[in-house]
């Protein structure tokens, strides 16, 4: 039964919101909730008598209107959550968040497929200096969803360890409740293009079916938010969908590159709402966490290292995020096979090292500061002083952007650092951070240019 009056009263829902205002509906109809049918006449819990008597009020047309067109029926009736157990004890109901009044045993065809990766667990996920705190709120939130760190939004840099969370989060709570819950995980672009479709369609039902998996899920998580920026009506979509997760107590977890404050064009609306919760970012693994990611990754493919190379593999990879460092495994582990060896040993390293141009590169670069400030000057025939100085001439402005770009990309520090370094506001970093990777997608000339200062200031 229950089941049953929570898939109307979500049809419902939807038809409200194009007679009842959002505040209307957020303040007083998304507080009660149906819990039986006695008669012809849908029973609701109220939380308190103020809540019953403004929608009797205010409210009763649009609800009966509504209830007709979903339940076939257009009388309803409320009683106070005080008396709640006493009503569900006289009608012999189950408790309305206990399921069906009739139970009935699940055969494992009715049990949907955990949609999640298996590698990615939180007994895969290697913990360190670097992440143990968004380690342990993820953990939080994974055995107690909506109760703690809601919404949690996680960012760091590519290949870092968010979608691995994600993962481990989403198997975590899949398995504790055996599926039986609505996890929902997202692409910020597959439900930009989901939203899409539905508008080009012009679908009324197209876009009931959009809203009932988005805004009716026990869990959200969506990975790569950044990508709604400059999208308007997609952030519209998402913050009453995000709003509406919120206000019946679900899970909401994000993942991003970027801080909220430092997403372009993000509504202030849907900024101040990631940043309700939890905000905690993830870096990369520092010597002691790449040991241990190396000897994880060992163990879980069955590669054959000699022990005593890993301290070293750890140093030369300091610059190597995690997705990296498993790919050099890889491909020593690749090379050892191919030569008939069944140890990755010294001269495995250090043959793969001298023939790959790209890993040489990249486990002998040292990025610094300096290095990137040296590049810009010589590049663009300009002083220190001038690239950090005041005017603001063309000559000056695209310079001093790329630089600040850069930093950002190579040095993997906030953009707050960066402005104070500059001696600029925060939103002036953000802006010549956007401008540059724009310039970059509508110009090759200066794609080509950004390519040859990164390739310079890594030798």
């Amino acid at each position: 039964m229950q089941n049953y009056l929570d898939k109307q009263w979500a049809d419902v829902m939807l038809d409200l919101e194009d007679t009842i205002s959002a505040v209307g509906l957020d303040l007083w109809v998304r507080k009660i909730k149906p819990i039986n049918i006695d008669d012809d006449t849908l029973i609701f819990i109220a939380p308190n008598e103020m809540v019953r008597d403004t929608i009797i009020r205010g409210y009763t047309k649009q609800i009966s209107e509504a209830m007709m067109k979903n339940f076939k029926l257009c009388k309803f009736d409320f009683i106070l959550d005080k008396d709640k157990d006493a009503y569900i004890s006289s009608h012999h109901l189950l408790d309305h968040n206990g399921g069906d009044e009739l139970p009935r045993a699940i055969t494992n065809e009715e049990i949907p497929e955990n949609p999640f990766n298996p590698r990615y667990t939180f007994s895969n996920f290697v913990v360190g200096t670097t992440n143990r705190v968004i380690y342990a709120a993820t953990r939080a939130v994974a055995e107690n969803p909506g109760t703690r760190f809601n919404p949690l939004f996680i960012y760091g840099g590519v290949g870092l360890g968010k979608t691995h969370l994600l993962h481990a989060i989403g198997n975590y709570i899949w398995e504790a409740n055996k599926g039986n819950i609505k996890i929902v995980y997202v692409s910020s672009e597959t439900f930009a293009n989901d939203l899409i479709d539905i508008l080009r369609s012009g679908r009324d039902k197209g876009t009931v079916e959009f809203r009932k998996k988005y805004r009716f899920a026990d869990v959200l998580l969506v990975d790569d938010i950044q990508f709604i920026s400059n999208k308007k009506a997609v952030q519209e979509e998402f913050f009453h969908t995000f709003n509406d997760l919120y206000q019946a107590g679900k899970q909401i977890i994000i993942a991003s590159d970027r801080p909220p404050k430092e997403i372009q064009e993000l509504e202030e609306r849907l900024s101040s709402r990631f940043a309700s919760g939890l905000v905690q970012d993830i870096q990369k693994p520092d010597f002691e966490t790449r040991v241990m990611i190396i000897n994880k990754k060992i163990e879980l493919e069955g590669y054959s290292f000699d022990n005593s190379l890993i301290p070293t593999l750890a140093e030369k990879l300091e610059k190597f995020n995690i997705r990296e460092i498993e790919g050099v495994l890889n491909k020593l582990d690749l090379f050892a096979k191919l030569h008939g060896k069944f140890v990755v040993d010294e001269e495995v390293v250090s043959e793969v090292l001298s023939k790959s141009h790209e890993l040489e590169v990249s486990v002998g670069r040292v990025v610094t500061q300096d290095k990137i400030i040296e590049a810009i000057c010589s590049k663009f025939n300009i002083r220190k002083d001038e690239l950090f100085g005041k005017k603001r001439t063309k000559e000056l402005v695209e310079p001093r952007q790329i630089c600040i770009y850069l930093m950002w990309k190579k040095l993997n520090i906030p953009l707050t650092a960066i402005s104070k370094l500059f001696n600029r506001d925060h939103t002036t970093a953000i802006h010549a951070r956007d401008k540059v990777i724009e310039m970059m997608k509508e110009d090759m000339s200066v794609k080509k240019m950004i390519e040859e200062l990164e390739d310079l200031i890594v030798h």
